[in-house]
């Protein structure tokens, strides 16, 4: 058989929560980081709670390729640069979908 403990890679992305962005317990939003796929918008859970007001919460598991990327993309020295790399350029509501895109 097999013994051991399997150690999966979490990514905790924390998003800027805009004015009048509302969700409730269990909602997702699609995430895009262009940075690693241009077109590509992947459904998460919002792991934070509706009463937090500042701030998103994604835990993203390293499951696939896409997620792996991900979580390599911000395990990444980042290079000096006179401005820091915008987290959230748009997070907008479509319907009862959230969009964010990430390091656009």
């Amino acid at each position: 058989g097999f013994s051991g403990l399997l150690f999966l890679q979490v990514t905790h992305l924390v998003i800027e929560r805009p004015q009048f962005f509302h969700y409730k317990p269990g909602d997702y939003i699609y995430l895009n980081v262009p940075a690693i796929a241009t077109y590509e918008w992947h459904p998460f859970t919002i792991s934070s709670a509706p009463e937090q007001q500042e701030t998103l919460w994604l835990h993203i598991r390293s499951l696939g390729q896409w997620t792996n990327k991900l979580y390599e993309y911000f395990q990444q020295p980042k290079p000096p640069s006179p401005e820091p790399k915008p987290l959230s350029r748009s997070l907008r509501e479509r319907r009862s979908r959230h969009w964010a895109q990430v390091g656009a």
